[in-house]
């Protein structure tokens, strides 16, 4: 089994001039240190509590496995969420579209309908899923009371540190947390700290407590929630420029949200600045990684080789630090952490829970789940269904660029159903998937088949 070892570094992200800041993309390290010296004993028990996640319920007994993951239930979690936006000055007193086009963002984001999921290269797309949480502004306060899910608040001071979680305290500056077992609490400001030098872009506080501590009382803590820098927050936020404009596409919050429902980052946090191949995060459907990336898309990294089924490094993942153009994706092994982590600890904060009934698995939005796509590099194409209750219930054709049938009829009885392509010549081919009842077309792809 791979190892696992606590956050305890920092990273760099860029440094120009001696009046620029250090940026750090991520304060989740610093979060996990700080608790370790306030309750001695949490790393271990937050490491225990990350493996059983990690280890528990994979998949409903109806549900079915593919190649090299695990699909998961058809639950929606609804999600209510409350912005804290506290301001010096008119410059932080964020408008409106922003919390809005961050909430956009998160809901592409961790439900797979991101604009950019086709930049997925074809050895993740199978490993790629959606959470099925949904984000929505909050509409009633802790009284009861009709809210926008926004609230604003000025404040004396210039900045707030992490150290100390002031930001979330309205006696020391901040704004005081609305009940966090019914609210997720997402803290907006400036969190760069002139005299440490410092620029921290986000952190959050992770679902797992001390074994000493009900699961209850951890999660309702009013330290619970996410920070956000308000230059960095929301998407094509103006204010994020210079070596801030690679963080303007609103992931520093899609990856924070990802700490709060109990994620690591995807190299396995190795301790003392000390990458390495035998680190990792426990997760089988994200490849070993010896560290973080350098901030770019480098495609070709290959961090650690694995005897078997080596693959490059899963810099697509939103827990990686790779730019924010090239990441689009959750694993779902990922997503079996943070579904996991909403069921056994922050049980009381969805406000409804929608199931997918079977009457409605002919809808369009059914459909549009269904993914098809090349590998070209093993000279496959694949459909992808991740609801099993389509199975049995469409068949596959597949045309050439002048129409003629290669494919005619095939039964779609797994969740990855395989298509040689070996025989292709190269070109464009249409895939087209019908109900096999009524045989009317319900999705067509065209895709690229070439032999590399």
């Amino acid at each position: 089994m791979k190892h696992l070892y606590l956050i305890l570094f920092a990273f760099i992200f860029n440094t120009v001039g001696a009046q620029t800041p250090t940026i750090e993309r991520c304060g989740h390290d610093h979060v996990m240190e700080n608790l370790e010296k306030q309750y001695p004993g949490f790393r271990a028990a937050y490491d225990k509590s990350y493996v059983q996640c990690v280890n528990g319920p994979k998949v409903l007994p109806r549900k079915l496995k593919i190649r090299d993951t695990t699909y998961f239930f058809d639950t929606i979690y609804t999600i209510p969420v409350v912005f804290h936006i506290l301001y010096n000055n008119t410059n932080e007193n964020l408008h409106d579209s922003l919390v809005f086009n961050q909430l956009e963002v998160l809901n592409q984001d961790f439900s797979r309908l991101n604009p950019d999921t086709g930049n997925t290269r074809s050895i993740f797309k199978s490993r790629a899923g959606s959470t099925r949480f949904k984000f929505v502004l909050a509409t009633s306060d802790p009284s009861g009371n009709p809210t926008t899910g926004i609230v604003r608040k000025s404040t004396t001071l210039t900045n707030f540190s992490f150290n100390n979680d002031n930001i979330k305290f309205s006696a020391q500056g901040g704004n005081n947390a609305w009940n966090p077992l019914k609210y997720l609490n997402v803290w907006v400001g400036d969190l760069q700290v002139p005299n440490q030098g410092s620029l921290v872009l986000g952190y959050a506080y992770p679902p797992f407590g001390h074994p000493n501590w009900p699961s209850s009382s951890w999660v309702g803590n009013n330290n619970q929630g996410v920070v956000i820098h308000f230059q960095v927050f929301g998407r094509n936020n103006p204010r994020a420029a210079g070596t801030l404009a690679a963080n303007r596409r609103g992931r520093v919050a899609t990856h924070e949200f990802g700490h709060y429902f109990g994620l690591r980052h995807i190299w396995g946090d190795p301790p003392f600045f000390t990458p390495g191949c035998s680190v990792d995060d426990y997760l089988f459907d994200t490849p070993n990684q010896a560290s973080r990336s350098n901030f770019n898309c480098n495609l070709g990294v290959n961090t650690c080789t694995d005897p078997k089924d080596d693959l490059p490094d899963m810099i697509e993942n939103y827990m990686d630090y790779s730019s924010e153009t090239c990441q689009n994706m959750f694993s779902r092994q990922q997503i079996q952490v943070m579904r996991s982590a909403i069921k056994d600890y922050r049980s009381a904060l969805p406000i409804k829970v929608e199931f997918v009934q079977k009457m409605r698995i002919f809808d369009t939005f059914v459909y549009n789940e269904v993914k098809i796509f090349a590998r070209n590099s093993n000279q496959t194409a694949v459909v992808e269904v991740t609801n099993e209750e389509l199975l049995n219930t469409l068949t596959l054709n597949v045309y050439d660029a002048a129409g003629r049938l290669m494919v005619e009829d095939m039964p779609v009885r797994r969740n990855e159903e395989i298509i040689s392509t070996a025989r292709y010549a190269p070109g464009v081919y249409i895939f087209q998937l019908k109900r096999a009842d009524t045989r009317k077309p319900v999705k067509t792809e065209k895709l690229f088949i070439n032999k590399s």
